[in-house]
C-alpha cells in the first residue's frame, strides 16, 4: 500500500474523481462517479475515520481489527446509546460485555445490535 492511499484527503480526492470523469469513456465516468458516491456516503454517515483504519491494511483485510466506537459493560447501557440523539450510523461497531456488536436496521426500521463474532470465536 502506497503512503497516499493512507492518508488520502477528503475533499482533494473528490475533487480529482470529479474532475477525471471529463472525457472519459461512458464506463470509466459511472465507475468514477460511483466510487465518489461511495466516499461521500462514508464521509455522511462517519465512517470515514473507520474506512481510513481499513486502508492501513487493505491489502490483509481479513486480518485487520475491527474499529470499536464504543464501549459497554452491559446492554443496558448499550440499548440506551443505541436509541439515543443522534443514534450511532448503520454499521457502527460497539463492545459490550467485551463481544462485538453493529448497529443495524432490521425489516421495521428499528436500530438493533448484532452479534459480530470474531474469526476465534467462528473457529471454536
Amino acid at each position: 500500500m502506497t503512503k497516499r492511499l493512507a492518508e488520502f484527503e477528503f475533499e482533494a480526492t473528490c475533487g480529482t474523481l470529479g474532475g477525471a470523469t471529463t472525457g472519459s469513456a461512458e464506463e470509466v465516468r459511472d465507475a468514477i462517479e460511483v466510487a465518489a458516491y461511495a466516499l461521500h456516503f462514508l464521509y455522511a454517515t462517519g465512517q470515514l475515520k473507520a474506512f481510513r483504519e481499513y486502508l492501513q491494511d487493505v491489502k490483509e483485510p481479513a486480518s485487520r481489527s475491527v474499529h470499536i466506537e464504543r464501549e459497554f459493560p452491559d446492554m443496558e447501557q448499550a440499548r440506551v446509546w443505541l436509541h439515543g440523539q443522534p443514534p450511532p450510523a448503520l454499521e457502527t461497531r460497539a463492545a459490550v460485555a467485551g463481544k462485538t456488536y453493529a448497529v443495524w436496521r432490521d425489516d421495521m426500521g428499528t436500530l438493533r445490535l448484532v452479534p459480530v463474532p470474531s474469526l476465534q470465536e467462528l473457529e471454536e
